[in-house]
């Protein structure tokens, strides 16, 4: 714990104020569930693709991502590519189609894509799980940040940030979301951005930075990461982020299939200018702080020990707006896969009401299970969120990537798909990567093959489901 500035009590205490305010104002005009988890279809491009942004740059971005550049170095940007190609991808063959369909989840899709109410429940399921370890990884992440700063137990700095987003959320639904991940993501890349400069000129300037930390380990310029390494990161990011579910529901939020491509477009202006700031601040700070016991604490000392308090106030607000925005998308999500997807399937004729009371109580209970597992150790931050993006791109991406774009997939054939890439990526795992490759390749690979084989020995799927996606 350090000795902190009046100023980042009263900062951060502004900013939970103000997301509160956010989510009051915004659910007063929620009057169904499906405003509640689509926003009234009403988000525009700039907005929407602050929102993209904001719910990707989690806390593996501004917490775990930091960690591994201090102690690896330049290399482990180049999975940024994978990013971006996977939103190109998703630009291009998936998002507009999304929005087209007008569905409210992403299950919706699968059941009406496959004609499989099966199918719908076990895609929930998976989700569920999926998000769960997601979430332990955001929650890993403020239970860090609140401690390094404040000196608070984790576990009580994981319960603040995350209640706070539990109430607006549940308040708020998608419309809080997605306007207070606006306003998150211009302080994200604005506060980060505008740290660069004071954090070198406290470090000595850039050539100085350079040069020290190629003499203390030539790898941090160099490649620490072989290339299946740099791979395996590149794809778990990229093909999970082009079908990934907390995005995909952003589609449904949105005006018009141009409204969803202008979004990307702005989302990767957002996300560029953060990859170049956060890496500069993991050299900056390794040459600071040449050893530090826990990398993933890197940007919670430069905001406390190295900028000015009230930049370094902002610092702290922007990681706790990339935790909040993430968390709140995932909480959407999650509760929206239990309160529409499994519960509106095994009650079809449950109210609105009653559907939106299992929303907040799935939103309560999903948001209090990841706490269970983030008081035990764990490995760094961006880790956990590789290993969930791996799952959540071996069990979707083939289903909606291939789904949207050959009639021929049928649904046994896309159960079949989801459940066993998922279950390659766990065992690929358990063995400890053999071949030392990412549990995402052979997870996307098998549930690849899984689908087109098994779509060609199973009973296509009726033209009526097929014409909201391919037309007549």
């Amino acid at each position: 714990m350090f000795e902190v500035s009046p100023v980042f009590y009263y900062v951060i205490a502004g900013y939970f104020l103000m997301t509160l305010v956010i989510g009051y104002i915004a659910g007063r005009g929620n009057k169904t569930s499906e405003d509640h988890l689509v926003a009234g279809r009403s988000i525009g491009p700039v907005i929407g693709g602050a929102a993209l942004a904001a719910t990707q740059l989690s806390a593996g971005t501004f917490v775990g991502t930091v960690g591994v550049l201090y102690l690896t170095g330049a290399s482990y940007m180049w999975y940024w590519p994978g990013m971006f190609a996977g939103w190109l991808v998703s630009a291009i063959w998936v998002a507009p189609k999304f929005q087209q369909f007008k569905g409210v989840t992403v299950p919706d899709y699968i059941e009406k894509r496959y004609n499989s109410k099966v199918a719908k429940v076990i895609a929930a399921a998976l989700i569920v799980v999926a998000y769960t370890v997601y979430l332990v990884a955001q929650y890993v992440a403020g239970g860090i940040l609140m401690e390094t700063i404040f000196g608070l137990p984790k576990i009580w700095g994981a319960i603040i940030t995350i209640g706070i987003t539990m109430l607006y959320t549940m308040k708020g639904g998608m419309k809080a979301t997605t306007y207070s991940d606006f306003i998150q993501a211009i302080i994200m890349a604005g506060c980060f951005f505008a740290a660069v400069p004071i954090l070198y000129s406290q470090a000595g300037g850039f050539d100085y930075v350079g040069r020290f930390i190629t003499e203390l380990q030539p790898t941090l310029t160099g490649w620490h990461w072989q290339f299946k390494d740099i791979l395996g990161f590149a794809l778990a990011f990229g093909l999970s982020v082009a079908i990934a579910p907390y995005e995909l529901a952003r589609m449904y939020t949105m005006k018009s299939q141009r409204t969803v491509r202008l979004a990307i477009g702005f989302s990767f202006i957002f996300q560029a200018v953060i990859a170049i700031a956060i890496c500069l601040v993991g050299f900056a700070m390794r040459s600071l702080y040449p050893i530090m016991n826990n990398a993933d604490a890197a940007s919670s000392i430069m905001a406390v020990n190295v900028l000015p308090p009230f930049v370094g106030a902002l610092i702290v607000v922007a990681i706790l707006a990339a935790i909040m925005s993430t968390v709140s998308g995932v909480m959407i999500v999650s509760a929206s896969a239990i309160s529409h997807d499994i519960f509106g399937i095994l009650k079809p004729n449950a109210t609105d009401k009653q559907k939106m009371t299992i929303n907040k109580i799935a939103t309560v209970v999903l948001s209090i299970i990841p706490l269970i597992f983030a008081i035990k150790p764990f490995d760094m931050v961006q880790f956990i969120v590789i290993v969930q993006s791996s799952m959540v791109a071996s069990f979707f991406f083939a289903t909606v990537v291939i789904g949207l774009n050959w009639k021929r997939a049928t649904g046994t054939a896309a159960l079949i798909s989801m459940l066993g890439g998922v279950a390659t990526v766990l065992i690929w795992y358990l063995m400890q990567k053999p071949f030392g490759l990412n549990e995402v390749i052979p997870g996307v690979l098998v549930s690849t093959v899984l689908l087109i084989v098994c779509s060609y020995f199973t009973k296509p799927v009726p033209e009526e489901s097929l014409k909201p996606f391919f037309g007549k």
